[in-house]
């Protein structure tokens, strides 16, 4: 897995696959789904298929916005176009899916503009305590602080009648950046958003259901039992459209000297505006017409069967879908996922076999909000529960240098070791040393590299918050300011993004040698005892949060899980001493003994996460079943921990607080029983 992967062939696989736009649910998208399937089956992956599912779609039919009363000078109708680059062909391409959101509400709206900042619950709550007139506005917010579907819900919880959300150059743009490049510049110049780029993306409500919206925890099967739209608690009910700084210009001029100031974050990068909230004394008039419609996905799943431990899986999952081409989200992260297939396939040619089976799956519309890989995962779940071990996630795989990874916390050890072997391209030290460099530049205080939570936002979602499944989600990151535009193409790619490829072949090794750990090593490489340390920083978070009120409970097991996982490690160190000698090719065979001691023991490693899985689920979101992760209800991308718990208590609701916890307690004593 070191030597094999070649950059010219993962270099060809990404110019395949950002070749054209290739939106979920559209003839590109299977087109592409059926390349996959025979490139995989071209390189010698025994067991390929496509597994086709049926959710609910929207594509747009026509958008408008205008400012149509008011001062003259003031009146405006918004372009809704990415400008055309010269030197970027990919740019002219008629197939391009205009600006719209996925999932957005279908519908017209009409009044007064107000600025909300990022459309958080805490941006809109200011504006009510200043006296602004909030009810009956359109909201106009920017991209970042929380998932986008939330700055919809968030107005529409105070009674806006649209929302405009819109890129500001402070964000991704190239206002304050640090960068190689300086000053640093707008694409094509430079990596970070220019004026008029866009970023199209799902208003689905993601923290309150993932998949398809009409089929929630079932999966969206053609004959499927569907709901209506109306009953979905995840769509949006009034309608929105992404807009481009350059078009949302004219709308902040509209608000100039009306209303109030925000304080501390609310001003953004755009000059000769003063960010002031409104609301406009002209009327706006937005327009997002769309098709809902029952609409085929094509989700590739190769299988590669296990020869000691079939029963066990080891999935890496990457999804195909793209917004337009993608290069870095996904499509760099379905060339690696391309190449990892044609090394396990030249190594299956050398006589080489997993002991644990090895999954390959190339997702379809994760965009819209997860669809593919949480149908998939609703659609085998009783497999997934009984043989599931560990879901290995990369999405936006590459975007510049800097590696990074959300995990389990049995797996944190995995990443150090395996990212300690792979050279990085620039700085000529491991992966591990430079990852562990870039943690300390940005300030994270961490001894060892920082491995985030994970919350939600791509694949490994229902793996994890669903079924209780360990999982990570790596990529390497940069200066990254295309995203969801047209401008993240081929193009950009090969002059900002990695240009030499080199980062994309350390992809593969790492990903690549993440797979054969976790499928090949006798006893799985996890570590519950890190779980368990991990959860004692989490339960003393809880208190900090709800102080004076406190978890004896929940701290109590917690206390236990500890020494629990820590006489597990022993046994484990112990254990894997003693099979060194089983460990090599020319090994002698393992006798029956040690054979079932090692089956033992990676039975209790696959079952302990999944013992921390509320059957009940969450208070209002109920398919989110873990006890110590899911999205935060109102940030989506960025994990909350105990979720159940916190949530009750800020919803000043004691009783519900306790049940909470007690059902967080009763989950890690199921872990930890698993454990002995």
């Amino acid at each position: 897995m070191l030597e094999l992967p070649s950059i010219k062939r993962v270099k060809s696989f990404l110019k395949n696959y950002t070749s054209e736009p290739h939106l979920a649910g559209t003839e590109t998208d299977k087109k592409q789904a059926i390349w996959t399937r025979e490139k995989w089956n071209e390189f010698g992956i025994p067991d390929t298929k496509i597994e086709t599912y049926y959710p609910l779609l929207n594509y747009p039919i026509s958008r408008r916005l205008a400012i149509v009363s008011g001062p003259e000078y003031l009146r405006y109708n918004a372009t809704m176009e990415e400008a055309i680059v010269d030197e970027d062909n990919d740019t002219i391409n008629p197939n391009i899916v205009p600006l719209f959101h996925g999932y957005s509400k279908n519908g017209t709206a009409k009044g007064p503009v107000i600025y909300a900042n990022y459309g958080r619950l805490e941006d809109f709550q200011f504006l009510v305590d200043q006296g602004v007139q909030v009810e009956g506005t359109i909201a106009l917010v920017r991209y970042g602080g929380t998932l986008r579907g939330l700055k919809v819900r968030a107005a529409e919880q105070y009674g806006c009648v649209g929302v405009l959300i819109y890129s500001d150059p402070i964000d991704d743009g190239p206002i304050d950046k640090d960068s190689t490049l300086n000053p640093p510049e707008s694409y094509p110049e430079g990596p970070w958003r220019s004026a008029r780029s866009a970023q199209r993306g799902s208003v689905e409500y993601l923290p309150l259901n993932v998949g398809d919206p009409l089929t929630p925890g079932i999966p969206a099967l053609e004959n499927a039992t569907r709901i209506p739209m109306e009953e979905s608690n995840a769509l949006p009910k009034i309608p929105s459209l992404p807009l481009s700084w350059h078009d949302a210009l004219p709308l902040l001029r509209a608000t100039q000297d009306h209303g109030v100031f925000g304080e501390f974050d609310w001003r953004g990068g755009l000059e000769n505006v003063d960010y002031f909230s409104g609301p406009s004394e002209g009327l706006v008039e937005m327009e997002n017409i769309v098709a809902y419609n029952v609409t085929p996905i094509w989700n590739v799943i190769g299988r590669i069967e296990g020869s000691m431990e079939p029963h066990r899986a080891i999935i890496l999952g990457n999804h195909r879908d793209a917004w337009v081409y993608g290069a870095v989200d996904p499509s760099s992260g379905s060339a690696v996922l391309m190449e990892i297939a044609r090394v396990l396939g030249q190594m299956l040619q050398i006589g080489w076999r997993p002991k644990r089976t090895i999954i390959l799956a190339s997702w379809d519309a994760e965009e819209y909000g997860l669809i593919g890989s949480t149908e998939w995962v609703e659609d085998h779940k009783e497999w997934l529960e009984q043989e599931g071990a560990v879901y290995v996630n990369c999405d936006a795989g590459i975007s510049g240098p800097y590696f990074k990874a959300g995990a389990s916390p049995s797996l944190n050890q995995l990443l150090y070791e395996v990212t300690s072997m792979v050279m990085d391209p620039s700085t000529g030290k491991s992966v591990y040393e430079a990852w562990g460099e870039h943690t300390n530049k940005t300030g994270i205080p961490s001894p060892r590299p920082f491995v985030d939570i994970l919350g939600s936002g791509s694949d490994f979602t229902a793996f994890l918050d669903h079924l209780g499944i360990a999982s990570i989600d790596i990529g390497f990151e940069g200066d990254y300011g295309v995203y969801h535009s047209i401008y993240d193409d081929f193009h950009w790619m090969e002059k900002f993004g990695d240009p030499d490829f080199t980062y994309h072949q350390a992809m593969v090794k790492i990903w690549g040698l993440l797979a054969l750990r976790l499928a090949d090593d006798l006893i799985l490489p996890l570590h519950p005892s890190d779980y368990a340390v991990e959860l004692t920083k989490y339960v003393h978070q809880l208190y900090i949060h709800s102080a004076p009120h406190t978890y004896p409970t929940l701290k109590k097991s917690v206390n236990a899980l500890v020494k629990a996982a820590s006489s597990f490690e022993e046994s484990w160190v112990q254990i894997q001493q003693k099979l060194t000698r089983f460990n090599g090719e020319d090994s002698p065979q393992i006798p029956a003994k040690w054979s079932k001691r090692i089956e033992k023991m990676n039975d209790r490693l696959t079952a302990f996460e999944k013992g921390l899985i509320d059957p009940q689920g969450i208070k209002g979101r109920e398919w989110f079943k873990h006890v110590v992760y899911a999205p935060g209800l109102w940030t989506g991308y960025a994990g909350q921990t105990f979720p159940a718990v916190a949530e009750a208590f800020d919803a000043k609701d004691m009783h519900l607080t306790r049940h909470a916890e007690n059902r967080a307690a009763k989950a890690i004593q199921k872990a930890q029983a698993a454990l002995l």
